[in-house]
């Protein structure tokens, strides 16, 4: 890569599911300008992160930063996905045990996105914007309305202290999600 950002081929470049070591040892070789993992309020095992991607200049961008569509909180015990290939039938945070525990999670959460005129979706990406100013979320949109919607959650606000007590709600609720080891 660095061959080729000298020969002016490439100008900037990525790696993705890096731990702090493995972007040290890369960053060393190359500077990295930005990485790519999975970060969702279920997904969180990656914040330690943040400090070297603010150290190092370095961008997050998050996938999956609805933990599969689970934070909007448009799905309960009785939800079936029928649609060929969709992923979300074997997923751990669809199972019903794990909806059941995060019901008072998502009932809590409901209450802020409700103070904040915002949804729960926009409530979690606003929590992720909030919280470090070198992330970017890429939630997946089929549709133009989801589109607009986490458009403007950037217009939300959270201050340090509602961040905090996001986290503090987090930290109780023990969700299993996909792609996180616990």
């Amino acid at each position: 890569m660095k061959e080729l950002i000298q020969e002016g081929k490439i100008k900037y470049w990525g790696i993705s599911e890096v731990d702090e070591e493995y972007l040290r040892r890369a960053h060393k070789v190359c500077p990295v300008t930005v990485i790519q993992n999975r970060y969702s309020m279920l997904a969180r095992q990656q914040e330690k992160l943040f400090s070297v991607c603010d150290e190092l200049g370095i961008t997050f961008v998050a996938y999956s930063p609805i933990a599969n569509g689970f934070m909007s909180g448009a799905y309960d015990e009785k939800s079936q996905f029928n649609e060929k290939g969709d992923y979300r039938s074997f997923m751990p945070q669809y199972k019903s045990d794990a909806i059941k525990s995060s019901e008072n999670l998502m009932k809590e959460l409901k209450k802020i996105a409700d103070e904040k005129k915002a949804t729960l979706v926009q409530l979690s990406l606003a929590w992720m914007l909030n919280k470090n100013k070198n992330i970017i979320p890429i939630p997946g949109s089929r549709k133009i309305c989801r589109l607009e919607e986490n458009f403007h959650s950037s217009d939300i606000i959270l201050t340090a202290e509602e961040i905090a007590k996001i986290d503090k709600l987090l930290d109780e609720s023990h969700i299993p999600v996909f792609g996180v080891d616990k």
